[in-house]
């Protein structure tokens, strides 16, 4: 294998781990959100309520904290 193979190899293996890193934070950030709004919907049919309270207010952490999630993973590290 010349030099510039491996270059090239290094670049596919780069974008490929790019490719899995950015998958799985969106995987991340699915699970974060539907665990909350499970968890909202669970909590408004225990309590019984005729409208949705927890189950919006619960999504909207959830969507809040997949988000500070994704800052923190893509924030430049030090």
């Amino acid at each position: 294998m010349n030099t510039n193979q491996k270059g090239t190899a290094g670049k596919v293996r780069s974008g490929y781990n790019s490719y899995l890193r950015f998958t799985g934070l969106g995987f991340t950030m699915i699970g974060i959100i539907l665990v909350f709004c499970f968890a909202g919907y669970w909590l408004d049919e225990r309590i019984g309520w005729d409208y949705p309270v927890l189950t919006i207010v619960l999504s909207l952490l959830g969507i809040a904290g997949s988000m500070l999630y994704l800052f923190k993973e893509t924030a430049p590290r030090k």
